[in-house]
């Protein structure tokens, strides 16, 4: 099981990165709080059906 969890962090690591790289490719937001803030929004609203 120890791996499987090891795989499910990467993984959600995987789609922060993507969903900050596609961020910045598209935003002119230059503040790294304010990035940071967007992102966590964007991932919070990605993870919310996966919690009901």
């Amino acid at each position: 099981m120890y791996n499987e969890e090891k795989i499910e962090v990467a993984e959600r690591r995987i789609i922060e990165l993507k969903t900050l790289i596609n961020h910045w490719k598209t935003s002119s937001i230059s503040s790294r709080r304010s990035t940071i803030d967007f992102v966590e929004a964007i991932l919070s609203e990605k993870q919310d059906p996966k919690a009901a």
